[in-house]
């Protein structure tokens, strides 16, 4: 894969990271290396390498190119758009956004291609810091800690890039084979197993630094890799294309769910995360130390505008509306059917689904820092309808741009967890104690236990995964989960075309969202120019 070229380049990257641009990471003086030798012969240089690896996670760019091909708007929008949760705004058009809120999108797409790049771009600064730190003379405790981590966002690059992709070149080493073929799905999860299963094993309850890993973190992405492996071979996912590299024939699904529930009991048991009282809590600005509760890993946000790891929530996942107000672009919009999962006195549906942010609107004052309130919504029928999920403060108390954020991103986090656990004891054949989680993700929403019993009673579903399905999007929609609970679950196309056309006012650009759906979609391309610059197979349907 000769296109890999890009991952040698992308050391660079890591060798001029200066350690004071990264004052939230490390507490060091700046650095600056030009070779791998130079960098990999002290403590400070295996640091820097580590920080190195944790900056591409919500890298805005990889070494000039690649913009946005990270967790700061490409991920964001590659697993949430086009699903029952939200759609592309009718009218928006940007080439290469746009596709993923109708599924247009084809093997030319920059941000497809950004996003390849960019997670191989980690994988290549991992493997550099693998294979150099044994030969560093440093606390050995640390060292072991700093090989966890590294595992531990390899496992992570390579975890969405299946996600996204299925089957993968597999490279453990900084020099391999730059034209190395894709391996199968097989391969891939044994090596992303093995990494989180070695992060899980050496790491520590919490992590040294905000922002890091620690046991819980490599233990909630295993629990996740499990489920998912489990669910698609029950499901038969991809089984009618017929392309055996991106086959899931192999997975012992009984034993994946095993595997999955002996993870998550260790979390709930064992971690001391809990649901954080306050659910909007989990979403703004300046709100972290509510979040550190619920947290098991989450994107810094820089407090250091050198960094230049900002967060990006500005083109969908906050409300709509004026810069000035903490608003944003309104790229991607929910539908009428995501507006209608909901009970009406279910406060995660007025915190998710809101109206437009104007400078005109009433302030509210969490713990001491103003936040403009969005318009409520009532019906999915208005124009103002969009996401409200994420929230800025007023950009008059910031001293960044208002289109960016320094606040925290939740990756995952323990209410997950509880509905992970909640699948894999259903099929393991203990439906009420799936049940119990799932009502017990939801008690944090009710205001008493009338309410629960309402919401109980409401939401109940006598099919469980049904209600497993309806019960993750309420909680967890748009922090990119929805389409890939769809697609592992088997139920992507089902959804799509279940979908009104005119139940909700951005529901107008359902019909396109059909016509362009097929089978083959729950991968993505394989970016063009890796198919031109090398032999490596494309996904079914791209060619």
């Amino acid at each position: 894969m000769r296109a890999n070229r890009y991952i040698f380049l992308f050391l660079a990257g890591i060798l001029t990271i200066g350690l004071n641009s990264c004052s939230d990471y490390l507490d060091t003086q700046p650095y600056s290396f030009n070779t791998v030798d130079k960098l990999y012969t002290s403590a400070e240089g295996a640091e820097l390498g580590l920080t190195g690896c944790y900056n591409t996670l919500n890298a805005s760019i990889v070494q000039g190119t690649a913009w946005g091909g990270s967790f700061i708007v490409a991920i964001p929008l590659m697993f949430n758009g086009g699903t029952d949760e939200v759609v592309k705004r009718d009218g928006f058009s940007n080439p290469n956004w746009a596709p993923f809120g109708d599924h247009s999108y084809s093997s030319q797409n920059e941000k497809i291609t950004a996003n390849w790049i960019t997670l191989f771009a980690g994988i290549n600064r991992a493997n550099y810091l693998l294979e150099n730190i044994d030969g560093i003379n440093m606390d050995e405790n640390r060292k072991v800690e700093i090989k966890g981590e590294a595992h531990f966002l390899r496992g992570v690059f390579y975890q969405y890039l299946s996600f996204a992709y299925g089957s993968l070149p597999i490279y453990t080493t900084a020099n391999h084979d730059p034209d190395a073929q894709r391996e199968p799905i097989e391969e891939v999860y044994k090596l992303i197993i093995a990494d989180f299963t070695f992060a899980y094993k050496n790491l520590g309850n919490r992590a040294r630094q905000a922002g890091r890993a620690d046991k819980w973190s490599a233990a909630g992405y295993l629990a996740k890799a499990y489920t998912y492996l489990a669910s698609c071979k029950k499901n038969n996912v991809g089984a009618g294309l017929n392309f055996d590299l991106n086959s899931f024939d192999w997975v012992n699904a009984d034993e994946m769910y095993k595997e999955a529930k002996t993870v998550t009991d260790d979390i709930i048991k064992n971690s001391g995360f809990k649901l954080t009282q306050n659910y909007d809590y989990l979403f703004r600005e300046t709100t972290g130390s509510w979040q550190k509760e619920e947290s098991l890993f989450s994107l810094l946000g820089s407090k250091n505008s050198s960094n230049g790891n900002y967060n990006l929530l500005l083109y969908w996942q906050i409300p709509t509306g004026a810069n000035s107000a903490g608003g944003g672009y309104g790229w991607m919009r929910p539908t009428g059917e995501h507006f209608y999962k909901y009970e009406s006195s279910d406060i995660r549906r007025s915190h998710n689904l809101v109206g437009t942010l104007r400078t005109s609107n009433p302030l509210e004052n969490i713990e001491g820092v103003n936040y403009y309130i969005p318009k409520p919504v009532t019906t999915p029928s208005s124009s103002d309808f969009c996401v409200g999920k994420y929230r800025y403060r007023d950009p008059r108390d910031k001293d960044i741009s208002a289109a960016w954020s320094d606040g925290d991103i939740i990756l995952l986090r323990y209410a997950d967890i509880l509905l992970l656990n909640a699948e894999a004891l259903y099929f393991l054949g203990d439906e009420p104690g799936a049940r119990s989680r799932l009502k017990e993700v939801r008690e944090r929403v009710a205001e008493n236990t009338t309410q629960l019993d309402i919401l109980t009673s409401y939401y109940h579903n006598d099919d469980f995964i049904t209600e497993l399905l309806a019960s993750r999007s309420r909680e967890l929609c748009f922090e990119g989960w929805r389409r890939i609970d769809l697609i592992r679950f088997g139920k992507m196309g089902e959804t799509i075309n279940g979908l009104s056309d005119n139940l909700g006012f951005w529901n107008t650009i359902v019909p396109i969202l059909k016509e362009n759906w097929q089978e083959y979609k729950i991968w993505f391309p394989i970016p063009r120019t890796e198919i031109d610059l090398s032999p490596i197979e494309q996904n079914p349907g791209y060619n």
